[in-house]
Order: structure tokens, then sequence, then C-alpha cells
């Protein structure tokens, strides 16, 4: 039914006028014949192929009647469905199709060793639709829905349903079109969480004012591990093992559950390793982290535990 329902206009009532085709085919066999289910099943594929082993066939006068029909629509319009499949397809590979996703992530992207690595971390645990003009052809078939097009131009955002989306990733390689990019999305879309990206801290500003609920400096990042690799490299060899969830540690949000309410940090952080083997390292409150809380902060409604595992 999902297929059916991703297929658009004309290619859809040729489908399903095929589809009826091959049912009715069976339903002459197996109801007006006498023959098993399978055995109807098995001449209609044979008869719509053009095989025509001829050892399951039609032997009532009425059968044969009915039949005839049916069968010359079948083949006739074999080929045109198997056209009409192949360029369905290439519809698809080719980030030609609308998506129709919902509670999505929607990455907005023009660097591939980005788009690799977010699709990478992203795609065992959300559906994700990719906006990009640097690939011809879907580069992650089996793990997004693929529209090739500009981040910043309207009819492409749309394609991807970003209204419907859960979280948008903004990433173009340029502050400019950053920002460009990011108001298109939080005008389609007043409620998604956006994560965009800069290279210059005087953009900063504007990208939040634009609606940016999590701001990436790339360059001050990369500097930084880049100058920490020099005098601390266990520390760059660290970030590196928790900043990926395929392999080594990784960094986890958790929401606070009823029965953790009201206890402190002190009451919770022996059992969530000794538990869970997790070690507690922020408390995310009010779109801020407190990092390495006191013992004796009180867990509130709404807060996050941001924990290493």
């Amino acid at each position: 039914m999902r297929f059916i329902e991703s297929v658009k206009g004309s290619e859809k009532r040729i489908l399903l006028f095929f589809i009826v085709s091959a049912t009715i085919q069976v339903l002459i066999l197996y109801l007006l014949d006498g023959k098993s289910l399978i055995d109807s099943i098995y001449a209609t594929a044979a008869t719509l192929t053009t095989v025509g082993f001829g050892d399951v066939s039609p032997s009532s006068p009425l059968a044969r009647l009915l039949y005839i029909p049916t069968m010359g629509i079948g083949v006739l319009m074999l080929p045109i469905v198997a056209v009409s499949i192949y360029e369905m397809h290439q519809k698809k590979v080719r980030g030609l199709n609308k998506s129709n996703q919902k509670d999505h992530v929607v990455i907005l992207g023009s660097s591939n060793e980005i788009i690799t690595a977010a699709v990478q971390e992203i795609a065992d645990f959300q559906e994700i639709c990719l906006v990009s003009e640097i690939y011809n052809l879907n580069p992650f078939p089996d793990k997004v829905h693929f529209i090739r097009g500009s981040p910043i131009e309207k009819v492409f955002l749309i394609k991807a349903n970003i209204a419907a989306a859960k979280h948008i990733i903004v990433e173009t390689g340029n502050d400019s079109t950053n920002i460009l990019a990011t108001a298109l999305a939080r005008e389609l879309n007043p409620t998604a969480e956006i994560i965009a990206t800069i290279t210059s801290e005087e953009r900063y500003g504007t990208l939040k004012s634009l609606g940016a609920n999590h701001i990436i400096n790339t360059d001050t990042f990369t500097g930084r591990l880049l100058a920490s690799a020099v005098f601390e490299p266990s520390v760059v060899n660290l970030i590196s093992d928790v900043t990926t969830s395929l392999v080594g540690h990784d960094f986890v949000e958790m929401n606070i559950t009823e029965k953790l309410l009201g206890k402190t940090v002190g009451d919770i952080i022996v059992d969530l390793k000794a538990k869970d083997g997790m070690t507690l390292l922020a408390i995310y409150r009010n779109r801020e982290n407190i990092v390495n809380p006191a013992i004796d902060i009180v867990l509130e409604k709404g807060d996050k535990l941001v924990v290493l595992v």
C-alpha cells in the first residue's frame, strides 16, 4: 500500500488498472474454472509475462470467454507498467520525487563529509530527507529520501515536506546561504528544531534571531581541536570517541522520568553508573547545560540528563 500511495497521477492509474486486470484473471480461474488459488496465480503470472507454459489454463467455455479480454489487457499493459516502474525508480534516485515523510530530519547540505557523518549518526533513529545540489543521484538510497536542488530555493524545501519536519540541519558551506536557508526553513516550519553552522562569530546573532535553536561554529571548533592535539592529544582522542555513536562511547540525552523528579544528583549518580553504566556529565535545563552538576541540585520537571555511555 505504501508503494501505491507514493505513485502519482497517471502512473498510479496504470498500476492500479494492471493490478485489477491481473486480479480478475486470478478470480476467473479460481471461482469459475475451479482451479486452486496457487494454480490461478501461477497461470496469470505466466500469461502476463508472455511465458505461457500452457500447463494451467481456463478449461470451461465461460472462463475462456471472460479470460480473453483481461488476458489481452494484461499483456498489452505489461510494457507500460514496466516503463512506469522504471521511471518512478529513476525519479526517486535522481531526487525528483516529493517527500511524504513526517517528524523527519531535513538536511540542507553542501559538504559530502558532513552529510555522510550526519546520515550515519541519524539514519538508524529517524527518517531523513536530504536536499543538496552536490549529488546527481541519491548517495544513500537505503537511508534517505533525496531531493536534488538548492537548499535556498523554497520549492525544494517544500518538496522535502519541511513543514512536517521535526529537526532541520543547515550546512550549506557558506554563512550567507546558511542564513537564507535558516530563514526559509523557519518561515515554512515555525516549530522545528533548527541546527545551523557558521564560520564567523559575527553571524551568530543573525542566525539566532532568524530562529536557529542550535548554532555550531565549525571553524572555531576545528581550531580548538587542532590546538588541543598539540598539547593534549588524549583530549582529542576522547572527543573523537564520544562524538560518534558508531564506535566506542557516546554522549546521550535522557528525559527525566517521574521517579527521578525531586531527587538530587547525589541520589542518582551512583545508580546511573552501577545499574546502567552511565556517567552524568550535565543537566540540560532552560536550554542551558549545568556541567558537572553539584550533588545537591534537585531534578526538576523538564530537565534532561546528558550522560556518557
